[in-house]
């Protein structure tokens, strides 16, 4: 058996007629189908909202099915979105597991991992082991000494280890066939609310009024606890079909706390680094079920809705992809831009072609470019840099060696060691991490764009429809500037151009709307 998303069509329909319409039939169709079994159906009480179903049904009978549908109906088999870890470009694993206890009498491989001249527990250690010309990708957490034991495969060896520490220090990747057992973590600077993401877009000091008056939306793992995302409002959880409440909008991995804190952090301690736009109303929906779980095209959906019908926000971020197009995905999202909102996507971080939504041209496809020398030598971060050295531009920035690209994209952005919230954990408060991706170049973008969409009256002043999310990326598209790297093309190669949409923005305290 094999599970599908069915659900109605809403962009296009301007009236409540063809809302309720195109509602119905998706009860019309069900009728149609004895074969399937229902997983869950989201049913809302308002009659103009989506209806979206999680079923299971034979392969088989539903091709056959499909052909003789209402044309207001879609059907699709559940994609699944990934938000995705990065590994060192040089290191491709062949398949993946969990670290396994050592046999008895078995001396196991131990990591121990330190920084400050501490054990560092909770570390997040990959080992990487080759043999038989394959890799295999190993994982484990460090122990309250700061160490994780491995069994080695028969007839692998250790090559690479890849260490995400909790927090506040660097992840650092340490290769060759004599592997240190011993890892040191270099410390994170925290000297200031500033870092190379808001220097590059121009931003010389924070105002907590930065963003002020714009909503913004983020669908990912969920949201804190954080003290510096206190402000933030919990929209709820979106999980295999299901709406959750509000109390289950926790993150259940780090990844959308730091893609909020990036966004919207207003740090409660000194050192640490200010969100882009704290001053904006942040959103937050979880769609992923699990730390190790993708989130799938039925709870993507149900969250845009949310986030667009419900809290009525100008932006979403949407840090997740998938290598094929979800077409109720890509319906959720051209709704939102005819109600107003527009949403901001990760290009992808598998150095191919631009993933799903970031691909749709309603989307705003955000790439990563990193800082030549941010990040020490050893750190995760510092092994970023592209091989071909046209990707080098101007005031030492680059395209990240693990950005996916193509047509789609629009802009790049900061996406290599940027410092974020991640959530309390065992005991400890305010925790900070480093993270690389085109999952933190979105962010990054979203929330430059609020901040110059806050300072703007004639943006603000427009009502909610089509115009006012085509304004939004019209104003992304003018505060564009050109840092000298290459636009990629279809083929995925690429060739220079005079004028590059391939920063992040620049502005300043007092900057008014339009440039001069």
């Amino acid at each position: 058996m094999a599970r599908y998303v069915i659900a109605n069509r809403r962009a296009g329909k301007f009236s409540a007629a063809a809302k309720a319409a195109s509602r119905a039939e998706v009860a019309t169709a069900l009728a149609t189908m004895p074969f399937a079994t229902i997983i869950h159906d989201t049913d809302p009480d308002d009659p103009l909202a989506r209806r979206v179903m999680v079923i299971e049904a034979d392969a088989g009978a539903m091709a056959t099915h499909r052909v003789g549908l209402p044309p207001d109906v879609i059907v699709e088999p559940e994609i699944i979105h990934y938000r995705e870890w990065v590994p060192p470009r040089d290191v491709v694993p062949f398949r993946r597991q969990e670290a396994a206890p050592a046999a008895v009498g078995e001396a196991p491989f131990v990591i121990r991992v330190t920084g400050g001249g501490q054990q560092l527990p909770f570390a997040t250690v990959k080992l990487y082991v080759r043999g038989f010309g394959s890799t295999v990708e190993v994982t484990g957490q460090t122990d309250a000494a700061g160490q994780v034991p491995f069994r080695i495969p028969p007839g692998h060896q250790p090559s690479v280890a890849v260490v995400a520490p909790l927090s506040a220090f660097w992840s650092v990747v340490v290769r060759g066939a004599g592997l240190q057992q011993v890892i040191e973590c270099p410390p994170l600077p925290f000297d200031g609310s500033l870092g190379w993401w808001h220097q590059a877009l121009g931003i010389d000091r924070v105002s907590s009024a930065d963003g002020s008056g714009i909503r913004v939306g983020v669908a990912d793992t969920g949201l804190g606890p954080h003290p510096d995302l206190a402000h933030s409002v919990a929209v709820g959880a979106f999980v295999d079909g299901d709406v959750l409440g509000a109390d289950q909008t926790l993150d259940v991995d780090s990844h959308g706390t730091h893609v909020a804190g990036t966004i919207g952090a207003r740090p409660t301690n000194p050192g640490m680094y200010s969100g882009i736009a704290p001053g904006c109303e942040l959103f937050a929906a979880r769609v992923f079920p699990s730390a190790e779980a993708g989130a799938s095209n039925a709870d993507i959906a149900n969250a845009i809705d949310a986030l667009s019908r419900t809290h009525g926000v100008d932006l979403i971020n949407l840090s997740l992809g998938a290598a094929v197009p979800s077409e109720v995905v890509h319906d959720a999202i051209i709704d939102a831009a005819e109600r107003g909102t527009l949403c901001l996507c990760a290009a992808g971080n598998d150095a191919g072609p631009v993933n799903y939504p970031a691909a749709f041209p309603e989307a705003i496809a955000v790439s990563a470019l990193g800082l030549a020398g941010w990040g020490p030598p050893g750190s995760l971060s510092a092994s970023r840099l592209p091989m071909d050295a046209s990707l080098f531009g101007r005031e030492n920035l680059y395209a990240a060696n693990f950005t996916s690209h193509g047509p789609q994209v629009l802009c790049g952005a900061p996406g290599v060691g940027i410092i974020a919230t991640v959530p309390d954990r065992h005991g400890t408060v305010g925790l900070y991490a480093v993270m690389d991706g085109t999952s933190m170049a979105t962010p990054v973008t979203c929330g430059a764009l609020a901040v110059v969409l806050s300072r703007d009256p004639g943006y603000q002043a427009m009502p909610r429809d089509i115009g006012r999310s085509q304004a939004a990326r019209g104003i992304l598209r003018a505060i564009l500037r050109d840092v000298g790297l290459p636009l990629p093309t279809a083929a995925g190669g690429s060739h220079l151009q005079d004028k590059l949409l391939y920063s992040g923005t620049r502005y300043r305290e007092g900057w008014s709307w339009p440039p001069m």
